[in-house]
């Protein structure tokens, strides 16, 4: 937005507010009709080549189902021959199909149908399921190696039904080849007696694809029903599977679902649209592909020509429409130029408009305007000669014009501002006097309300600093109350620790206790071994007495091991007098370690007790010193609002003085006007 010049507006021309009233409205209309016609042209376009790839991929679909059906039909009627059953029927296991008795004539059968389409028709053939053997029409007859189970024909087989193979490369010939295959039937029991079929090459099938020109760069692609190509305009993707080219995941989905779709896919980077359409029931699939760039080029253009006409008429029709307003906005300007004449205090004007409508009949009312305000400027003269007598503090005044019209309101305001302003000035002077009176009276008392306000503050600013004090004493107090508790706390944990490890002491002599018991009980049964032992070496010796001589020897070890038991009963005794003088000890240390821990657990209760009285206490100062914290805050706020109070008395004992002194001024100069009693 322009911003206003010399405390003016930035003035709008009516033209422009025209322009942009219905010309916006216009244009709004022609942009909404023009974005309607684009997208319906759009959806046209759109739809018609959508349709167009559609009807292209039916009919290449069809010629191929007609293409191939010829052929599976052949191959149908080859197998409902008598003949070809009959040779089936002959061929056992272990016999071979050239010693059936008709071979001949099928083989004539099965050249003849060769060469009526020797383009097309590579071979064909009749295989036995028996003898797993083949036998075709160019002379080919399969060696015993050959596995009728291993043929991608052998499905029909299988299923009872005529199929058609995926394509794959005859060795002989090179050529990418596909078989049309239909079972032969038992008439009489139902059985698969075998197969018949036909080799067809793939080369009438391509040429039908690439016959196909899609628009400029449009083009047909053929895909067996695994995903294959079979025909691409790049050579080198041709018996490539779709999953292994750079084309996206969609196709193979479309391809997997069975289904017939219209899709957008991207191939080497570049979006195409195209139909996918299967050919019947041969499993054979088509897909059509035009560029992206090419399937909107109608719609490019189309868009491009709808919004040229377009923006050429709203051009010529904001021209129109800008024309047309500066004729209408002319004689509205010079109203306005003479509008200014008159507001600038110019009643010399005269309006000439032609025009014969509404702006005409405004210009004669203009100019009756001007001529009224020229009979009214001897009012205006008198008028503003008795506004200057008012000035000059004249309030009585005489009008010798007879008003008019609204005239006649401003003569009697003028007679009623008279009378007024002098009664109004008798009032000012009467009162001018009482003011500077209670003036003076007032900056007296404003001036001993100050002054007590400043001891009030005085006194408040000691009794601060004095609670300042108390404060600071009241925290410092509480921190040593925290401390001592800390420290008491710190006691009670070391005593508890004490505790702990007394308790721990009098459980490893209980253990020493119990192990001493364990080794009188070793003892005794020491002491039992040597009273068997010393009894052993007695009857040791009384049998060495009877053997007399002989048992002299054995008499002696029997002395030497009686002394070892005395011996060690001996030892054993005195052992057991050491323990027990060891448990008598022990016990006595139980009963003292048992003492000490009773005292250190009344240590630590008494410990806990002054711990809880010192927090109770540290708490109590925290809470003071809150409280101390509160009235320091209270008592300054009490201050800062007498020091206000102060000021405030001071600043009205000022006011006061001057509203005395501007009373008096009042006063002289009500004097100066000249008042009627």
């Amino acid at each position: 937005m322009s911003q206003p010049i010399n405390g003016t507006r930035p003035k709008k021309k009516i033209a422009d507010k025209i322009l942009w009233q219905i010309g916006g409205s216009v244009i709004f209309v022609l942009l909404l009709i023009a974005v309607v016609a684009v997208c319906m042209v759009g959806w046209l376009s759109i739809t018609s080549k959508e349709t167009e790839l559609i009807q292209e991929s039916n009919a290449a679909a069809n010629q191929l189902t007609g293409f191939l059906e010829q052929y599976t039909k052949s191959v149908e009627q080859m197998a409902v021959n008598p003949e070809v059953k009959s040779v089936l029927l002959e061929t056992k296991p272990g016999s071979t199909m050239g010693q059936a008795e008709k071979i001949d004539t099928v083989m004539e059968n099965l050249s003849g149908i060769a060469n009526t389409d020797t383009e097309n028709v590579m071979a064909a053939w009749i295989s036995d399921l028996d003898t797993s053997s083949l036998m075709q029409s160019d002379g080919f007859v399969s060696d015993e190696n050959w596995d009728i189970t291993g043929r991608g024909w052998y499905g029909c087989i299988e299923t009872k039904k005529t199929v058609l193979t995926e394509p794959y490369v005859d060795s002989s010939t090179g050529k990418m080849i596909l078989s049309a295959a239909c079972p032969v039937i038992d008439d009489a029991t139902g059985d698969v007696l075998g197969a018949v079929g036909m080799d067809i090459a793939l080369d009438h099938m391509t040429q039908i694809m690439s016959g196909y020109k899609i628009g400029k760069k449009g083009y047909m692609l053929l895909l067996s029903e695994n995903g294959t190509f079979l025909y691409h305009p790049q050579s080198d993707i041709i018996q490539k599977n779709v999953t292994e080219v750079n084309i996206s995941r969609n196709v193979a989905d479309a391809i997997a679902s069975k289904t017939d779709i219209f899709l957008q896919y991207k191939a080497d980077g570049i979006i195409k649209y195209g139909s996918l359409q299967r050919a019947g029931d041969t499993g054979y699939i088509v897909l059509s592909s035009m560029p992206m760039s090419e399937y909107y080029a109608t719609l490019a253009v189309m868009v491009i020509a709808l919004i040229l006409i377009f923006a050429i008429g709203i051009i010529l029709i904001a021209v129109s429409i800008r024309k047309s307003a500066a004729s209408l906005a002319k004689p509205i300007l010079e109203l306005n130029h003479t509008a200014q004449r008159l507001a600038a205090g110019d009643l010399d004007v005269t309006i000439q408009i032609t025009s014969e409508d509404e702006i005409g009949e405004l210009g004669e009312s203009f100019q009756k305007t001007v001529n009224r305000l020229k009979e009214y400027i001897a009012y205006i003269d008198e008028t503003a000669e008795v506004l200057a007598q008012i000035a000059d503090g004249k309030l009585s005044i005489h009008l010798k014009y007879d008003y008019v019209g609204e005239f006649q309101k401003i003569k009697t305001a003028l007679l009623n501002i008279s009378d007024s302003m002098n009664q109004v000035m008798l009032g000012i002077n009467d009162s001018s006097g009482r003011v500077s009176v209670g003036a003076a009276e007032l900056a007296t008392a404003s001036q001993i309300l100050a002054e007590g306000a400043e001891q009030q503050a005085a006194s408040i600013a000691q009794l601060a600093a004095t609670t300042h004090t108390v404060t600071d004493q009241v925290e410092n107090s509480r921190r040593e109350a925290e401390a001592s508790a800390k420290a008491t706390a710190q006691a009670a944990d070391m005593i508890e620790q004490n505790q702990v490890k007394m308790k721990q002491m009098m459980d490893a002599m209980n253990e020493i206790h119990q192990t001493s018991q364990q080794v009188v009980g070793i003892i005794q049964t020491i002491e039992e071994i040597a009273s068997q032992t010393n009894l052993l070496s007695l009857n040791a010796s009384i049998e060495a007495a009877r053997a007399g001589e002989a048992g002299r020897g054995f008499a002696v070890v029997a002395d030497e091991i009686g002394k070892l038991a005395l011996e060690s009963s001996k030892a054993a005794n005195t052992t057991k007098e050491l323990i027990e003088v060891s448990m008598e000890e022990i016990g006595k240390g139980n009963t003292i370690a048992a003492g000490a821990m009773n005292s250190l657990k009344e240590s630590v209760s008494a410990v806990n007790h002054v711990n809880k009285m010192i927090q109770k206490t540290a708490e109590n100062a925290a809470v003071q010193a809150e409280n101390m914290r509160q009235l320091r805050t209270g008592i300054e706020e009490i201050s800062h609002g007498i020091q206000d109070n102060s000021a405030a008395s001071q600043e009205t004992s000022a006011t006061s003085e001057e509203l005395a002194s501007q009373a008096e001024i009042l006063n002289k100069m009500v004097q100066k006007f000249e008042l009627c009693e």
